[in-house]
């Protein structure tokens, strides 16, 4: 059947049976080259084994997976959202054979998640699942809310101990499972023995003098910082020094008479440690909830769960 013709029929579970590995990588290259001789070539199979391929994918999934274009090809929407679920495959055959070719007789568990967590949630976690010898490997990847949920959607990560923004929320409810942890606010820090250190139900325009440490303009937190000042009517303080680290901001601010911001939990550990102080603010900054999000509809690996209540108990 030559690849332009209509795909007869519907999806059938027993020709997915048949399909290979290559199969499923196939239209990971075509997406990423853009024609299916680079992706023939980078399989290192013949056009023609290339197309038959495809036919095969199409006649499984009973519908058109790409569209010929004068640049080459793309794939269709039928063809991206089989992609979508596809990479979830993809990326779980790479999580067995990075577990396999160390410790197979050990679960290995990749979470994605934000660098707040590692303040305070994942020590306590490895803490108790070791005491109790039930610690699995652990692989952490750290990012942005956006990057940790791409790389969950694409089956990189098993999942994420993170927050869901609005953005995030409206692309992706359909496909997350999202269990509440904690709720996690935002504060302002400065060094012990800095002016506004004690003083009490400090109104935002009071800061805007101040030398300020913040987080880069694309994060979360910088949003939210911003939005405070915008929602009275100010412009926003114009930050001295800019980094996406809030361990390096708070250990500065301690040092210096900057001023930062940075979620609770980690002003509270600079805080405990006799570093920073936290300002008493006259309005707070909104609430924000801490979640851990796995992908909706996966079979959940048992050692994942394992993680997640543990979680659930420190984060309580």
């Amino acid at each position: 059947m030559p690849a332009s013709a209509p795909i007869p029929g519907s999806f059938s579970s027993a020709r997915v049976d048949r399909l290979r590995i290559r199969h499923l990588k196939l239209l990971d290259l075509i997406s990423a080259t853009g024609t299916l001789t680079a992706a023939a070539d980078a399989l290192r199979i013949s056009q023609p084994s290339a197309t038959k391929m495809l036919q095969e994918l199409e006649t499984a999934f009973g519908c058109r997976l790409m569209e010929r274009t004068t640049r080459g090809g793309v794939l269709s929407p039928a063809g991206e959202r089989a992609l979508e679920r596809l990479r979830i495959a993809l990326g779980a055959l790479d999580a067995a054979g990075q577990a396999f070719a160390e410790q197979p007789e050990m679960p290995l568990v990749r979470i994605g998640m934000l660098p707040l967590a590692g303040v305070a949630l994942i020590p306590r976690l490895v803490a108790e699942l070791a005491a109790s010898g039930q610690l699995p490997r652990l692989w952490f990847q750290e990012g942005s809310v956006s990057e940790v949920l791409d790389r969950l959607r694409a089956g990189e990560i098993d999942c994420v101990i993170g927050r869901i923004d609005t953005e995030s929320a409206r692309k992706n409810l359909d496909v997350f499972e999202i269990d509440p942890l904690a709720d996690e606010n935002l504060e302002i820090a400065c060094a012990q023995n800095h002016p506004l250190a004690r003083a009490r139900k400090l109104a935002l325009s009071r800061l805007l003098g101040q030398p300020w440490i913040l987080p880069l303009r694309a994060t979360y937190t910088r949003q939210m910082f911003e939005a405070a000042f915008v929602g009275i009517g100010l412009l926003p303080p114009r930050p001295h020094i800019e980094s996406s680290s809030f361990h390096t901001n708070l250990a500065t601010v301690a040092e210096s008479r900057f001023l930062t911001i940075a979620p609770k939990s980690a002003v509270s550990y600079y805080a405990t440690a006799g570093k920073v102080r936290k300002l008493s603010l006259a309005e707070p900054f909104p609430i924000n909830h801490l979640v851990f999000i796995t992908l909706k509809g996966a079979a959940k690996l048992p050692a994942v769960g394992l993680i997640q209540a543990a979680i659930r108990r420190h984060a309580g």
